[in-house]
């Protein structure tokens, strides 16, 4: 079963629909947050990024909604945070098991002396700048610019300072205002906000409310093989939850075989997010693509947390005596146990 604990702040036509997937999530009958503790066996409870969820908390709401982590023996609640910096500080205060937090920020944590590790991750990044002013519409023309990021130290603004370095421009040449999550997307659509860090998604639903968005920067120019996101938690909980987090990405491994396989399905449960159906079908099928949620590897790929690692440090997010490794900072055990465990199980069907 599933329980999520969430606000919402909603702009969008998809307020609707995201309620009532709230709503239905909620219904399970996992311990309220507040009254486990880090002992509790065959429970988890996971933070996730944005109110409502970022886009790629649809995979979690996906296993929820399918009931794919009580199938693999794991009770799951999911909690939403502000921001995915947010989240992680949970975790470290001890508030949730485990979340979803954006990689250059676990990384600086982890060599500020945070007792986090990642156990399964995203490695394939979509950061983007989008402009709906038709004056910015190079990286150039981002100098003295208001830009639109989550939170210093956040997974945008972090993306921010990468992408800024593609025109050796930095973070104190721009502004940068506050609008967590799907804010900053909800500000360009009402004409707020000019500049903001946005998700691919979030392009789409701004360009569906009829605003042209130019594609300022993405941080894949920069430097394609970035890495995006952790599930990170912390080694005292690895050593209370280790079924538990083999049991969760089992739940995840087949969260995302199953969108692959219902991808008009899933479209529906993504609109948790706030994006309209259309929006959601599209992303999916974006996101699906380029194997943003992965099912046959951790996420956690040696040469791109190396070369996140390397960039963050060169931008100044990390520092450089800190001298962070691969080895550092992920923990894959669960991960190939829980892979191992399906794939034991498929082949005993096959025979």
């Amino acid at each position: 079963m599933t329980k999520v604990v969430a606000g919402l702040r909603l702009g969008v036509p998809a307020l609707v629909a995201a309620l009532a997937l709230l709503a239905t999530a909620a219904a399970g009958t996992a311990a309220p947050a507040s009254k486990r503790t880090a002992g509790d066996a065959g429970a988890i409870t996971l933070g996730l990024p944005g109110i409502p969820p970022v886009f790629l908390g649809v995979r979690p709401y996906v296993a929820s909604q399918k009931g794919l982590y009580s199938k693999y023996g794991v009770n799951v609640t999911l909690k939403s945070f502000t921001t995915g910096t947010d989240a992680m500080r949970a975790v470290i205060n001890g508030q949730v098991d485990a979340a979803w937090a954006p990689t250059p920020t676990v990384l600086a944590a982890i060599a500020g002396g945070s007792p986090l590790v990642g156990v399964e991750g995203m490695d394939v990044v979509d950061w983007e700048i989008g402009s709906i002013d038709p004056a910015v519409k190079t990286c150039t023309d981002l100098k003295g610019q208001t830009i639109g990021v989550d939170t210093v130290g956040g997974a945008r603004y972090n993306a921010l300072i990468a992408m800024l370095s593609k025109c050796k421009l930095g973070i104190n040449d721009v502004k940068t205002v506050n609008f967590p999550g799907a804010a900053g997307m909800n500000a360009q659509i009402a004409g707020q906000l000019k500049v903001n860090v946005d998700h691919v998604d979030e392009v789409s639903q701004i360009e569906s409310s009829g605003k042209q968005v130019t594609l300022v920067a993405k941080l894949q120019d920069v430097d394609p093989y970035q890495h995006y996101d952790m599930l990170v938690t912390t080694k005292a909980n690895v050593k209370a939850h280790y079924f538990d987090f083999v049991h969760l990405i089992q739940g995840d491994i087949a969260a995302t075989k199953w969108m692959l396989g219902n991808p008009g399905q899933a479209a529906q449960i993504a609109t948790v997010t706030g994006d309209s159906v259309d929006v959601s079908k599209s992303a999916l099928q974006h996101y699906l693509s380029i194997n943003w949620w992965p099912y046959k590897t951790s996420g956690l790929t040696v040469q791109r947390l190396t070369r996140t690692i390397g960039l963050n440090v060169k931008l100044g997010v990390i520092p450089a005596g800190a001298n962070l490794t691969w080895k550092d900072v992920v923990d894959t055990r669960m991960w190939k146990q829980a892979n191992a465990s399906l794939n034991h199980t498929a082949k005993k069907k096959q025979t």
